[in-house]
């Protein structure tokens, strides 16, 4: 597992480190929507108190390696213009995770249902990337 401890900015990293931490962050972005998913595109007070934990550490977890990736620089070229894209986008979906789970904890499935949409908007422009290889 990638670590999320905070790396000084501009610290270059192996592309192996840099990998490691994308593929972290994608797991946490995952975990995120495999919680959410389970609102079943109803969320009800009750399934939001309960989800509430999980979507929080899936959205800490995501921010440490947004936070990580801004932070890091590569001497590769290629893969170096390829972070840089994917920080921002990480960036704007652990902004949207973090609305996400401010309403899920409020318990408000009207807020939570506009956080949600504005999560997956986040993740397709994350996924829409292009890719440099």
């Amino acid at each position: 597992m990638a670590s999320t401890t905070p790396v000084e900015e501009g610290t270059t990293v192996s592309s192996r480190q840099y990998l490691a931490d994308a593929s972290a962050a994608a797991d946490a972005v995952s975990d995120f929507s495999l919680a959410l998913a389970e609102t079943d595109g109803v969320a009800r007070p009750a399934v939001l108190r309960r989800l509430a934990p999980r979507l929080r550490d899936a959205q800490e977890r995501t921010r440490a390696h947004a936070d990580r990736l801004a932070a890091q620089r590569l001497e590769d070229r290629r893969l170096e213009r390829q972070r840089e894209g994917a920080a921002g986008a990480l960036d704007r979906v652990a902004d949207a995770m973090a609305r996400v789970v401010a309403a899920a904890e409020r318990e408000d499935g009207a807020a939570a249902a506009s956080a949600a949409a504005g999560f997956a908007t986040a993740v397709g422009a994350l996924r829409s990337l292009p890719d440099e290889s």
